[in-house]
């Protein structure tokens, strides 16, 4: 795998749906899926796809939504703050 490709994979967390993938960077918060955040989603994602369990919002305020348990997610995300030191221990 290139260089650039190994960049992609530990810079980007992909939430389940073809094409959507975010900068680990952007993600301000992860939260479980309701129903309720649904106008948020759709404006953002111009869609309800099937089968959400998490939402992922940017720093932009985009609301998007991700087939991964919102505990997975978080693990990722948190992962990669670590290595690029944004948790203070």
């Amino acid at each position: 795998m290139s260089e650039a490709g190994q960049n992609l994979l530990v810079e980007t967390l992909w939430l389940g749906y073809d094409g959507l993938d975010l900068p680990f960077a952007e993600i301000v918060a992860v939260m479980r899926y309701q129903p309720a955040l649904d106008a948020r989603l759709f404006a953002s994602f111009g869609s309800i796809p099937i089968g959400i369990e998490a939402v992922v919002v940017t720093a932009s305020g985009a609301y998007f939504p991700a087939r991964w348990r919102v505990e997975h997610l978080r693990r990722r995300w948190a992962f990669w703050r670590q290595l690029h030191g944004s948790i203070s221990h």
